[in-house]
């Protein structure tokens, strides 16, 4: 009887224990915010005006069944559903912008449009060229069926961005995007079929049947909807949203910092869904007056740099953001100081408070702090593969920022002045 009791009370102990343990844990949470996304590359200095020339492929969308070559098909032209008016206005955008139901701004970082092919020292070109369109179609077959051959058809193509210099037609910028996409639509032209008894069939099918209804199917759409899109990854400043991962600590352990380490990402997380407001804590603020200056958490209102009322708005909902993410980074040191990294428990709220800092710190594209901090969380000896994925994904972001920096550090002396406001948000 006393063994049983005795196994009853170790049980009792262990099932304490671990619900302690699990109390003390962190649990991750992805919230979604919207931050600055640098492009791959940057126009040069001194270029203030640009046009746009659109090439169409020279030769006819190519045939290919199961990696060959089988025939060629239409040629891509313009026509009364697809227009060269059209693709322009979806790369520089136009006065009656708000009847395009798409993403894109009036002007390409702001610099002026010009429909014609202006010959100047501040004027480029953005030279588009499609090429290489082809329907590519897989074959498969699967036993046990009447027509046991079907396929999926994807699309591809290839565009070429050139920036060309208007006077000396020099190529400043040069870019290849290779597209494939699997074609998602289903057939709607007279003959259409899915599946076939033998292969032979099934190639003499798609050799004849693949680019039906050229004009109206996907490819033509993926051109046009993504022409602006491709561009501006490569060479504009978008405000991109994205997840995040954040952390906080069960409420089931009554220290008083857990819980208002809970409360704050709480309150987090309802103003990143836009179902509440955060509670601004300026004493604390201004009593970490020199960590905020030091991290280049200050806000200058510099609004008449955007004049474009898009990134206008985007720019002031940044400031908003700052301001709120700068409260919960100092909130989130304060509570840090407060724990012993000895106690378990508390080492874990510690890490998710460092962790939390290295967050927002990369969501305000400020590197150098977020991967200090990511430092801090790694010396905890905690979680190590949750801080190797967020160093990843800082040092990923930080190559982008490089890219307009020289070996010193400081923005190289080509990049156009455009950039600079994003430069130093």
């Amino acid at each position: 009887m006393k063994k049983i009791r005795l196994l009853f009370c170790i049980a009792l102990l262990s099932a304490f224990f671990s619900a302690k343990l699990l109390a003390q844990s962190y649990k991750s949470e992805s919230l979604y915010t919207y931050n600055y996304i640098l492009p791959e590359n940057y126009l040069p200095t001194d270029y203030y005006s640009y046009g746009v020339k659109i090439h169409l492929p020279e030769t006819p969308v190519s045939i290919i069944v199961d990696g060959e070559k089988k025939a060629s098909g239409s040629l891509l032209s313009y026509n009364a559903f697809f227009q060269e008016k059209n693709l322009i206005r979806m790369l520089v955008g136009t006065d009656d912008e708000n009847n395009i139901q798409r993403d894109n701004v009036p002007t390409f970082l702001e610099l002026g449009y010009s429909s014609r092919d202006v010959e100047s020292v501040d004027h480029f070109i953005i030279d588009v060229t499609l090429k290489n369109l082809a329907y590519a179609s897989e074959i498969s077959e699967s036993r046990g069926v009447e027509t046991p051959f079907s396929y999926e058809i994807f699309y591809k193509y290839d565009i070429v961005y050139k920036l060309i210099n208007s006077v000396s037609k020099e190529v400043i910028r040069e870019k290849t995007f290779n597209v494939k996409e699997k074609m998602l639509g289903s057939g709607s032209f007279e003959g259409y079929k899915s599946s076939f008894k033998t292969k032979p069939e099934a190639v003499s099918y798609l050799t004849v049947n693949s680019d039906k209804n050229l004009i109206y199917n996907e490819m033509v759409g993926n051109i046009e909807k993504n022409m602006r899109t491709r561009l501006a990854w490569w060479l504009d400043v978008n405000y991109y949203q994205d997840t995040f991962f954040f952390y906080k600590i069960s409420k089931e352990d009554k220290n008083p910092f857990f819980l208002k380490l809970n409360q704050d990402y709480e309150i987090l997380e309802k103003w990143s869904k836009g179902k509440g407001e955060p509670i601004i804590d300026e004493a604390l603020i201004a009593e970490y007056a020199s960590f905020v200056e030091e991290n280049k958490l200050n806000s200058k209102d510099n609004s008449s740099y955007f004049p474009d009322k898009k990134r206008l708005k985007n720019y002031h909902d940044y400031l908003a953001e700052k301001k709120v993410l700068t409260d919960f980074i100092v909130k989130m040191d304060h509570y840090a100081k407060q724990f012993d990294s000895n106690d378990k428990g508390q080492k874990a709220a510690m890490w998710a408070c460092y962790m939390n800092i290295s967050t927002s710190f990369m969501i305000l594209n400020k590197y150098k702090s977020s991967l200090d901090y990511i430092q801090k969380a790694r010396a905890l000896d905690y979680q190590e593969k949750k801080v190797k994925y967020a160093e990843d994904e800082v040092i990923k972001k930080q190559k982008a920022a490089n890219v307009f920096l020289d070996s010193n550090g400081e923005v190289k002396k080509d990049v156009n002045s455009k950039y600079f406001k994003y430069l130093s948000l």
